[in-house]
């Protein structure tokens, strides 16, 4: 599967309207975007399907075990896995997050209609492919959302570093892109591209120089 392209996504607005949680209740109801404006706090979000027979519950896994080592407190952060599984139900993420041993904070939500499921994937440039199965074909990632639910960045594989989670949420708490995290450095780079690209002409200079010499010293010879 592709990746999402970052260049074309970060900033997009991720909105979960049409999604409700495990009890059945409307996310967007309680998560009025004032009071996420508010609150600072960052989103952690993990899109999966509680059948997937591969990666979704080793990322969740991942997921949970990188915040405990990340030094991340619960007040820096909000996160959720939402399904994009239109079969998902209320009982199947019940079950996933008893498997999973998520902590009571920690979100899990389905869509009641696959209009919802789509916007939200397609505002993450989020691709699945169905299987002859009935299984998922996706992208193994964690996004993370600016306070206001903007896509300020991903974090790719299974496995997610504690240092990179830690920082992601940070960053998007301080509302530093992801792409903005490199600028106070494009300057350097392109100073060393210069300072190469001299180097390199002035080495081809001095040999064209050092060929002509030596020309010049066979014809006075000879």
């Amino acid at each position: 599967m592709l990746p999402p392209n970052p260049s074309s996504t970060v900033g997009n607005l991720i909105r979960f309207d049409g999604f409700v949680d495990e009890n059945g209740r409307e996310i967007s109801a309680s998560l009025p975007m004032q009071e996420l404006v508010r609150d600072r706090r960052p989103w952690i979000v993990s899109p999966m399907y509680t059948r997937c027979p591969h990666t979704c519950s080793a990322i969740t896994a991942g997921l949970h075990r990188a915040l405990d080592q990340s030094g991340l407190g619960p007040s820096e952060y909000r996160i959720l896995s939402f399904s994009f599984d239109p079969n998902e139900t209320d009982d199947s993420l019940r079950r996933f997050r008893a498997r999973m041993e998520l902590p009571s904070d920690w979100l899990t939500l389905r869509a009641h209609d696959p209009q919802a499921i789509e916007r939200t994937l397609k505002s993450l440039d989020f691709r699945t492919i169905t299987t002859g199965d009935g299984e998922f074909d996706h992208p193994n990632l964690v996004a993370v959302l600016a306070p206001d639910m903007r896509l300020n960045g991903y974090l790719f594989g299974i496995n997610v570093s504690p240092t990179e989670l830690a920082r992601a949420v940070r960053r998007a708490r301080a509302g530093v892109f992801a792409a903005d995290a490199w600028r106070p450095y494009l300057f350097l780079f392109a100073a060393l591209g210069f300072l190469a690209s001299a180097w390199v002409f002035g080495l081809l200079l001095s040999r064209r120089r050092a060929r002509t010499r030596r020309s010049s010293m066979l014809s006075e010879t000879v």
